[in-house]
């Protein structure tokens, strides 16, 4: 199973798009791909795939993440039915849920910052997954880069992007030594969302996009296309399978497939750390309480009896 999260901190270049449109190549081409909307917005979910967000008091992304629910990864998933699918291929997604926009403060109170996503997935059956994350350096982005084998950063070819692109890769060395995980793989960059002919300017920015010594993938130019399809909750591979976007999916599919069964030979999976309990309150009194009861026979004996505790069974 090939991880690939699409990040770039910078709004409106064309992540869910790429995430949508690679998934479904990848399910065109018959293998099974899961794409997960980690994004809080759901625009993957809601606007290009017309499906529902997961309802709140159900299995759904935000409360497997926090660990307020914990069924199989299979109960948070949805297939898209208004996709092209080959032989032995799925194209299933984890939608957003309401949940989504209070997860980051929640997030950060656990004990290890970052893996909560590697664990909700490790355990799912595909041939690829796709992250779509929102456009932020933050705890969800952090989470995407924890459990991802590598990364695709689409690009507008200006000048911002380049900033972004260093910011980028600062945050992603951050998270590799901050939770000690292997190097982060660049799959590589994707221009997009410019417009026909390119520019003087777009030229020369995507020079300088060159200069990051990162794979320079397809191009995915500006199209109504793209609108088009999201109207109907198709992807674009789907609902216009002769554009030059959807060509751009097909070869971008065939460069991660390509990726995944080179790879696939020398599995260098990232591994979340094991297990931890988190902090319980009560059962921090319930311990503190038997020890005291066992080992102090003076007036402070029972001390935490009013303090909330879990029961223990007795020995």
């Amino acid at each position: 199973m090939q991880i690939t999260s699409v990040v770039n901190q910078k709004g409106g270049v064309g992540k869910t798009s790429l995430s949508v449109g690679l998934a479904a190549a990848l399910a065109e081409r018959g293998r099974r791909a899961l794409l997960i909307d980690l994004d809080p917005q759901g625009h993957a979910t809601t606007e290009l795939l017309g499906l529902a967000e997961a309802p709140t008091a159900g299995p759904n992304l935000a409360r497997a993440l926090t660990k307020t629910w914990k069924g199989p990864v299979e109960e948070l998933i949805v297939a898209h039915p208004r996709s092209n699918i080959a032989r032995g291929g799925a194209f299933d997604v984890i939608p957003t849920s309401p949940g989504m926009f209070d997860l980051i403060r929640r997030l950060d109170q656990f004990r290890v910052p970052g893996w909560q996503l590697a664990r909700v997935i490790q355990f799912a059956n595909y041939d690829h997954v796709i992250i779509d994350c929102p456009p932020a350096l933050d705890v969800l982005t952090n989470n995407a880069l924890a459990a991802t084998h590598g990364i695709l950063v689409p690009v507008q070819p200006d000048r911002t992007s380049i900033r972004a692109l260093r910011l980028l890769k600062d945050q992603i060395s951050y998270v590799e030594q901050t939770i000690g995980r292997p190097p982060i793989v660049y799959f590589g960059l994707v221009p997009s969302l410019y417009r026909r002919p390119m520019s003087g300017y777009a030229t020369t920015a995507l020079r300088a996009l060159h200069e990051f010594d990162i794979p320079v993938l397809p191009h995915l130019p500006l199209g109504v296309v793209m609108n088009e399809a999201a109207v109907r909750g198709m992807p674009v591979t789907t609902f216009a399978p002769e554009t030059v976007q959807a060509a751009a999916f097909r070869q971008i599919a065939h460069i991660m497939d390509s990726r995944a069964a080179e790879t696939a030979q020398h599995p260098a999976q990232p591994i979340a750390p094991a297990e931890q309990d988190d902090f319980v309150f009560e059962d921090f009194i319930a311990d503190v309480s038997q020890a005291r009861n066992i080992n102090d026979n003076g007036s402070r004996r029972k001390l935490y009896d009013l303090l909330p505790k879990r029961p223990r069974p007795p020995r």
